[in-house]
């Protein structure tokens, strides 16, 4: 199991990048704004971003430090949905930095009750699964779940506002998994389905994962079969 996210450290974000895009660099200074209040957790996360050499955003992203800025609440926003509808951010006068989220129609900021490091560890690792190159979908009855998930466990994050609150981020040795509810039209009728993607790091076969479904038998009379879902189509 990848260690860096089961048990959760300082330089768990770190650790996970350097495996899923190789051993990082020295890379270019990372200039935030002379203010007070920025966390170590967020300018650990940018230093190793930054230190990869390649893109680790690919949907929603992180606000540049040198964009950060404190609005007239008292919060700084450090990463925004990619549709500008959901926006998180953190109150540089608390120490346990707390994230907090508001929708794009609102004032109103929400406790999510997860801190800054656990926050952005979560965020890289659902970035990796949507920018990976060797991933697949399908949808997938839940008689047959479990057993495609057999070389995984659970990770410790909870969904974002911006995500179904049954979505849920799994690990094995080599590849991350996503299971959440198909998009509308997807699921077969008259059964429990979710939509399951599976992402390999580099050099790791994700033929090693799609088997496990394709020896799921679709021609047994009465037996529901998984849908494999072009990755073009994935929502999110």
């Amino acid at each position: 199991m990848m260690e860096e996210l089961k048990n959760l450290r300082h330089d768990s974000v770190r650790r996970f990048l350097e495996r899923w895009y190789g051993v990082g660099r020295v890379g270019d200074t990372v200039a935030f704004p002379e203010m007070s209040g920025i966390p170590r957790e967020l300018v650990e996360w940018h230093e190793a971003a930054a230190s990869t050499g390649v893109d680790v955003t690919f949907q929603d992203y992180p606000i540049a430090p040198a964009e950060l800025t404190r609005s007239g609440d008292g919060m700084i926003v450090f990463w925004v949905e990619n549709q500008n509808g959901y926006y998180w951010a953190f109150d540089p006068d608390l120490a346990e930095h707390q994230v907090f989220v508001k929708e794009s129609a609102s004032d109103v900021w929400r406790d999510t009750g997860v801190t800054l490091d656990r926050f952005l560890l979560h965020c890289t690792v659902h970035e990796a699964i949507v920018g990976a190159e060797s991933k697949f979908s399908a949808v997938v009855p839940e008689s047959a779940l479990q057993g495609a998930l057999a070389a995984f466990s659970a990770l410790p994050f909870s969904p974002p506002a911006n995500d179904s609150p049954s979505a849920r981020l799994l690990c094995s040795a080599n590849a991350l998994a996503r299971v959440a509810p198909p998009p509308v039209g997807y699921a077969p009728e008259g059964q429990r389905s979710w939509m399951l993607t599976i992402a390999t790091v580099s050099g790791a076969d994700v033929q090693e994962y799609r088997k496990d479904l394709e020896s799921y038998n679709p021609t047994e009379v009465g037996r529901p079969q998984p849908i494999e879902v072009p990755i073009d189509d994935l929502p999110f």
